[in-house]
Formats: structure tokens, sequence, C-alpha cells
């Protein structure tokens, strides 16, 4: 029976192909062959990729370079594995003679030479390159499973010694350059080549042109295709092997070149920074917005360079002037308490137009430009809390208005000489001259003492975290970041008044020598020598293109658009330089809506306060109107920026009447003066402007003859043309003087701490009445019952309707 079964299977098994039976045959499937019956097999190599596929590869006499190991995929383009590839050179141009270039046969490894073979000292073959001085290219290919990879250039020539960016070539046989036909056969491109000292607006490209040298002699057509690189991310993207940059952002980069084996600097690109950056909102109206607690005004900021081309996608930076009721970012205003808040957007380096330290101004690069403002107001009520000290008192007194109770005294570590709120209400710094204290407003408790930083607080980031310290003891002024926490850097001299600017990447502080010091992350610290005039008090205007210094003689303003026509480059170059009544400058304050710096000042001996207004007019400095011709050359011509009533937005002026294009910054001014009447005092505290710029309110000190009766308050109304108006508020019996003082965050009170009777005097502003006061009750530590309150803070509890 077995035997008639084997017959049987064997006579199934024999039939014609067209009459087999399923599973008879073995390994005869049709689906193993690429072209159906016949032909390679699926999974055999059929092709085989070696890197780079174009541009080639570049050596130096006697250098060597490993090759990317080549990649097979069979007729169905599968990746399939190769057990080993062979490689080989050939000359393109005589395949019978040596190559220019070894490879080993089994490694890829190149040479740009010959590779040693067969040492009779018994050294391994492919160990040692020599070179035979012959320059010239060779092809390189790879081998494996019956199938050839494509063919790879690799350019010998002498060692380069540098690579330079620069212009195109006009006569390519005796200036070799990589825009000409001999380059460019091997990796074309339609971009016109980059001008040097251009710039490229946005989205548009252009092919970069490079010179490579061996000493002295030009060997650009053999050197072969560079890899280029821009050291600042984000600014342009480069195509590799035909050199062609896009713009992606504004600002200027350092360009690095690769090849053989070798990095190095070859040059700077600019892409075209803004000229003009314009905000505005669904809602806006002549420069101003009304927007209601917790609601978004969104944002639509349109940005062009100074080709005129549109920037789109650009990371600016909004400030607000108020971040506390009024904060602003990209996607709009959204207020969170009633009050009012002037909002900017700017393009800042180094995040936004960078350059090289050493190439501010290439092209206007490394600059910041300004927008124009925008006027948040924001309707409305709230409580406030106050937290009340005294530079005479170890304690400080919490009062939350909500409750109308004034609680007892809070005891501290030590007596404060200063006391500034961070931005978001947190904490508050307390300087003194034994240690920093840190006081926790949600806790009303003191959370830490830092005995190693001693002396006066002088401002606080918006950030809140980063405090500017004056130590006179040490004569140091250190930043401190209180988050970190740790002291980010510190600088000779002895502080007087410290401004941040609304975003705070700069620092203005002014000095008991007369200095102005400036410092950012970019620029680091700056020192400027305002012996002529004084240097009292700074403020950050609005927008932040100006800082002002109130000297003994003027107000100083200062510009943040650097002069880099000078060498070394002044970062922030004086603006303008006004001439103001009176000899003494005390205070110094500007208004959120951009039109007033306040500067009020004493006759040398004391008396009658002056105030004195200055406003924004004019043609403040020549913009150059910039052309670019269709060859890429550029021209300029002179313009006039007149600014309407404020400091100048956009970006930074260029004036032609320097001996070579550089920016001599000039902001016009005009100052209107007014006397605060009836008021005698031998200092001026404080100027605290509202931030609807309505009114400021101006304290001082009281003399010694100071009367307890009809002491006044000084107001400051500014006219929207000429000069503004003073009103004065009498204060309840008891008080001497308003010492110092701080706004609710929604105007419609100022709170005055008052020497005579030591009270906080609550100010109605509709009315300009002393409507009621708190007596905090501060121990004092001169033996007095009380302390007069001349530290005084705020932050707002809630939201109410009108």
């Amino acid at each position: 029976m077995r035997r008639i079964l084997l017959v049987v299977l064997f006579f199934v098994c024999a039939l014609p192909a067209g009459m087999s039976i399923s599973g008879c045959s073995k390994g005869t499937s049709t689906s193993r062959y690429c072209n159906g019956a016949n032909g390679p097999l699926i999974g055999q190599a059929q092709s085989i990729t070696l890197q780079p596929t174009v541009g080639g590869l570049s050596l130096g006499f006697s250098q060597t370079a490993s090759v990317t190991t080549p990649t097979a995929v069979d007729c169905q383009n599968n990746t399939v594995t190769v057990a080993s590839y062979k490689y080989s050179t050939t000359d393109p141009n005589n395949p019978n003679a040596i190559a220019v270039a070894d490879v080993n046969p089994t490694t890829g490894a190149l040479c740009a030479g010959q590779w040693n073979r067969n040492n009779a000292s018994g050294v391994p073959d492919y160990s040692f390159c020599t070179s035979t001085g012959q320059a010239g290219i060779a092809v390189l290919t790879a081998a494996g499973s019956g199938a050839n990879s494509n063919k790879v250039l690799v350019y010998v020539h002498p060692q380069i010694t540098a690579i330079s960016l620069g212009s195109a070539s006009t006569d390519c046989n005796n200036d070799p350059a990589s825009n000409c036909p001999q380059y460019t056969a091997t990796a074309t491109t339609t971009a016109a080549p980059y001008v040097p000292n251009t710039c490229i607006s946005f989205n548009q490209s252009r092919q970069l042109v490079a010179r490579f040298f061996a000493g002295s002699s030009n060997i650009t057509y053999s050197a072969g295709h560079a890899t280029f690189a821009a050291q600042t991310a984000g600014l342009v993207t480069i195509e590799n092997t035909s050199g062609v940059a896009t713009a992606l952002a504004p600002g200027t980069t350092v360009v690095t070149a690769t090849i053989a084996n070798s990095t190095s600097t070859a040059g700077l690109i600019s892409v075209c920074p803004p000229r003009s950056i314009v905000i505005t909102t669904p809602n806006t109206a002549n420069g101003v917005v009304t927007v209601n607690p917790n609601n978004t005004e969104p944002f639509t900021a349109t940005v062009t360079d100074t080709q005129g081309a549109l920037i789109t996608g650009l990371a600016l930076t909004f400030n607000s002037t108020n971040p506390i009721a009024v904060p602003a970012s990209s996607t709009g205003i959204t207020p969170v308490f009633p009050g009012g808040a002037a909002v900017t957007a700017f393009c800042l380096p180094p995040t936004c137009n960078p350059s090289p330290y050493g190439n501010v101004g290439l092209q206007g690069t490394g600059k910041p430009v300004s927008s124009n403002t925008i006027v948040s107001t924001t309707p409305g009520s709230n409580s406030t809390r106050l937290w009340i000290g005294s530079t005479d008192s170890i304690y400080l007194v919490p009062v939350d208005l909500t409750t109308g109770v004034v609680p007892s005294p809070t005891r501290l570590p030590y007596t404060p000489n200063s006391m500034i709120i961070s931005q978001n209400g947190a904490t508050i710094f307390m300087g003194s001259p034994q240690a920093l204290m840190t006081f926790a407003t949600g806790s009303n408790t003191v959370t830490s003492t830092n005995v190693a930083l001693q002396g006066t607080v002088l401002a606080v980031s918006p950030d809140s975290n980063t405090v500017v310290i004056s130590d006179p003891s040490r004569q140091t002024i250190t930043l401190y970041n209180s988050g970190t926490p740790a002291v980010t850097t510190t600088f000779g001299g002895v502080g007087t008044r410290a401004a941040f600017t609304p975003d705070g990447t700069t620092l203005y502080v002014t000095t008991a020598d007369n200095h102005l010091l400036v410092y950012s992350a970019f620029t680091s610290w700056q020192s400027y020598d305002l012996s002529a005039t004084g240097a009292n008090d700074v403020v950050v205007a609005v927008p932040a293109v100006g800082a002002f210094v109130g000297g003994n003689t003027a107000v100083n303003g200062r510009s943040y658009c650097a002069n880099s026509n000078v060498t070394p480059t002044i970062f922030y170059p004086q603006a303008s330089s006004t001439t103001v009544a009176a000899a003494v400058g005390d205070r110094i304050t500007a208004t959120n809506d951009g039109r007033h710096v306040l500067d009020v000042r004493l006759p040398a001996s004391g008396g009658t306060p002056i105030v004195n207004d200055l406003t924004f007019a004019g043609s403040v400095s020549a913009r150059d109107v910039i052309t670019t011709a269709a060859d890429g050359t550029i021209s300029r011509s002179p313009g006039v920026a007149t600014f309407n009533g404020t400091l100048p937005n956009g970006d930074c002026p260029e004036d032609l009447s320097a001996a070579t294009y550089g920016y001599v910054p000039r902001f016009g001014t005009v100052v209107n003066t007014a006397a605060l009447t009836n008021v005698i005092t031998t200092s001026v505290t404080g100027l605290f402007p509202a931030s609807d710029s309505t009114i400021a309110f101006a304290t001082y000190l009281p003399t010694t003859s100071a009367a307890s009766t009809g002491a006044l308050l000084p107001s400051y109304t500014p006219g929207s043309n000429g000069a503004g108006t003073v009103q004065n508020v009498t204060l309840t019996t008891g008080a001497t003087a308003p010492v110092t003082g701080v706004f609710s965050q929604d105007n419609k009170f100022f709170f005055t701490g008052t020497s005579g009777d030591n009270q906080v005097h609550i100010i109605t502003r509709s009315t300009l009445t002393d409507g009621s006061q708190l007596a905090p009750k501060l121990p004092s530590n001169s033996g007095a019952t009380f302390a007069t309150p001349n530290l005084l803070v705020q932050y707002p509890r809630n939201v109410t309707n009108n």
C-alpha cells in the first residue's frame, strides 16, 4: 500500500506546470522576481547610494576622511543589507591613471594622496596618508552584491588657509569665486548673489559668494563645495551645496564655512531689520482704547522692513507701563484691575534683530525698534492693601482697606531704609544697613533676611525677581535674583536712583558721583559721566526708546539707539540736553501717554518747587531713504522724521550729516514751567503721576518752621498744549508735610504719609480733598511716640463696578 501511495504522489508532482496541484511546487513562485517570472530578485541589491550625492568631498593635501556607509535598495526600493562594499577611486579624465585621491577598498577611508601599502617594517596598510602634491578631482564609487553606487567627486587641493564671503566675481579667469560657471556647474542656483554690506528682505534668497585661499593663491575651483552655517540660529537658512541663504528673521549673523574637515569664519550676512511696527486693536481710536476687566483686546502687528517688505511671524516684546493692572502680551491687552497703561511693542536685541557685539548698527541690525503706543484705560474700582513703614521704625503695618481696620504693627528684623513692592504684589523688598529683608504679602511675614546684601533697595524688575541694591559702605551696586537666588552682577559705585525698562531688559542707575550706569545682558555695564549737568534721578519714558536723567542744571536725554558711527560704540548716546528752571533737581518722572517728562526741582537754598514739563515736538533727526536697485546697488538720500508730541518710534534713525552713515540721536523738547505755589521745602521726596497721565502729586520734607495747620499737597495737571495747572490739597490739621505717596490702582485715591501727625491721608482724586486718615502708630526708634510713615506701597485687593 505504501508503495502505491508513493507512486501516485510522484506522478502528481511530475505533472506539467499548468496542471500542478498547489503545495507540490517549492522555490518557484513568481513573487520572488522584480519583473514577474524572471530577472533580478526582490531583496537583491539593485542600486547603491553613496553620500554626498551633490557637491562632492573636499580634502587638503594629506588629509583623510571617513566615508558614510552607503545604503542599498532593491528593485522595489526596499532597503537591503550588503555584506561588504568595495570602494575605488579613479581619475575622471583618465581611468587608467592613478587618481589624486586614494581609498581603502574595504573601509572607504579616503586619503588626499596615497595610502601606505606593503611596508617592509610591518606598519599596517592604510594607516598613514602621503601627499603627492597633485591637485585635482577623483571619482569615488562603491560596489557590492553586484550593484554599483553613484559617483562622488573628491576635490584634492592645497591646505585652505582662508575663506571669505564677498562680492560676485566679474572676472572668473583672474578672480575665481563660487558664483562663476566653473564652480556652479555641480550646484546650480537661480538666486542673485549676496552683496556685502546690504541686507536680504524677509523671505528673499541670495547666493553667498565664497573664495577659498591657500596662502595668497585663490584655489576656489579646486576646493570643492563648502557647507555654510549661520552662527545665530533663526535668521537664515542656508542650502549647503548651492550656498543660497533665505531670510527668516531680521539681524546680522556670522557665517561659518566647513570644508576639507575644518570650519572657519567666512563673513557676515544681514537680514533687513524692521523700519516700522504698527500695532492696532479692533477698538482703538486715536491711540486710545477702553478695555473692561478680564476682557482681552487682541493685537494686530504690521511689521515692514527697511526695504518695504512685510515681515510675518516676528517675535515681538509687548510692554505695559502698568503690568499689575493692565498686563499685555502678543495675544492682546487683558486688564486684571481698573487703571491705565501705555502698551508698546518692541523688537529688542538680542532676541529680535540681533547682531554680533562688534557689529551693532550694521544695516540697522543690533538696534531696537519700537512700535506706536496704545493707551489703555480700564474702568471700575478696586479696594487697596497698604503696607506702611518708616525709616525711623523697626515695625511695618499692613492695612486692608476692605476692613478699614489698622492692625498692630509687625516687627521686622531691622529698621528699613527703603521699601519696594514687586510688580506681582507677592513680595516686598526692604533694604537696611544690616541686610536685605524679604516680606511675603500673602502671610504678612518676613520670609528671608540676607546679611550679605546690605544697603538701599533702588528698584525691582518687572518680572518681580531682580532687586537692585546699593551698598554705600562697600560702594557696590548689586543685582540680586531672588528667584534663583543668586547675585546676577555687581558694579562699583553708590547708586542713588534706578529705573528698569518695562520689559526688564535694561536698567538705568544714577550714582552719587554724577554718573549714569546702564546695564543689560546684551551690553553688560556702560558708564557715562554726567558731571557737567549732574545726575540726581532717572526715569524711562514712554516708549522706552529714551531715559531721562534729572541733573542740577539740565535734564539729560539718553537714547537706546546705539551710535555705531564712533569707536567704541556708544550704546546709550546723549539724545538731548534740556536746560531747565531752578538749580537743584530732586525728582523726575514720566506720564504713561508718552507726552510728558516731569522734573521737579528747587532753588539752591530751597524754597518753592518748580515743575519743568518737558514735551516732545519737532523734527528730531534725519532718517535715510534707502533704495535698492535691481542689481543690488544701495543708494541713500536724506529724509526727515517728525514726531508729533511723543518720543520717536520705529527703527533707529540715521543722519546723513555724519562723516559716514551713522546715527546722531536727537530728542526735540519743549519746556513749560509751573511753580508749586504756597509750598516751601528743602527737598522734594517724590513725584507720583496717575497711570491715566492726567495728574501728578508731589511730596516733600517739612521745614523746621512748618505749621501743623494748612499743610498742602500740591498737584500738577499736564496741559495738552503749553503749561499745565497747579492745584493744592489742604491736609487736615496736624500734618506738616506730605512726605511720600502712592496711587490706588484705579487712580481714584492717592495715599500720602505725612509728618507732624504721622498718619496716612487718603486723598479723593475727583474732588482733591483729604477725605480720611489712617493712624499706623509705628513705634519710633528715635524716642518719639510714633514714627513718620515715609515708606508706603500698595496692591489692589479686588475689583468692583463703577
